[in-house]
């Protein structure tokens, strides 16, 4: 998987900010996205999963990341390993 600067943008959008403003407790930590669709229909279903997990990942000063496990196969989560603001891409 190519680095999507959509990606990254999104993620930049939303300031690095502490205290309770993201607390929900129905927010998802994991995003499993299939695409098998157009490369374009695919990179607005990534994206919108990473604006999904933006206010959990703020929330826990994480960051996110991106695992192709397969063709049109993704897995994106908060993850401690990865700074927090940060999208780092991931292929098994």
């Amino acid at each position: 998987m190519s680095h999507d600067p959509h990606l990254s943008l999104a993620y930049a959008a939303f300031p690095a900010m502490g205290g309770d403003l993201f607390q929900h407790p129905e927010m998802s930590l994991s995003v499993e996205v299939v695409t098998v669709e157009e490369p374009q229909s695919r990179d607005e279903k990534l994206h919108d999963a990473v604006n999904n997990l933006i206010p959990a990942a703020l929330d826990r000063r994480q960051g996110i990341l991106v695992i192709q496990r397969d063709y049109g196969k993704y897995t994106l989560r908060v993850d401690s390993n990865v700074p927090c603001g940060t999208i780092l891409e991931s292929r098994i």
